[in-house]
């Protein structure tokens, strides 16, 4: 992809895995505060937590999750039917990203994940 604007900085990172533990809407809101403070990032909100799970759709089931960062901000998305999880970290400012893989293969207790960096 070509680089449309050279002046403004942009990282993504985009991480998979499976997860061992159990999710609920306070573990999905302590790890997006907790990632934000991993990758120095500064938050402008709470973390807003959803689920689909109301819509009941077949696969759709979890608890995900946003935090808005003066820097831009992260998200996550869980499939509690397969211990699933994706998350996405945008940035305007670079962060770490042995950081933010360690620290959410950690604290999900990951029994696989894997990653794919985006920079600009």
């Amino acid at each position: 992809m070509r680089n449309l604007e050279p002046n403004i900085i942009r990282q993504r990172l985009i991480t998979e895995g499976k997860y061992t533990i159990e999710i609920t809407e306070e573990i999905i809101k302590q790890y997006l505060i907790k990632l934000a403070e991993k990758v120095k990032m500064t938050p402008l909100t709470e973390p807003f937590i959803f689920s689909p799970n109301i819509s009941q759709h077949p696969i759709h089931h979890g608890i995900a999750g946003f935090i808005g960062w003066v820097e831009s901000g992260g998200s996550i998305y869980t499939w509690d039917k397969f211990n699933f999880f994706t998350v996405d970290i945008y940035t305007c400012k670079p962060f770490s990203v042995s950081d933010a893989f360690v620290f959410t293969k950690e604290f999900f207790k990951t029994t696989e994940i894997e990653y794919q960096e985006i920079k600009f």
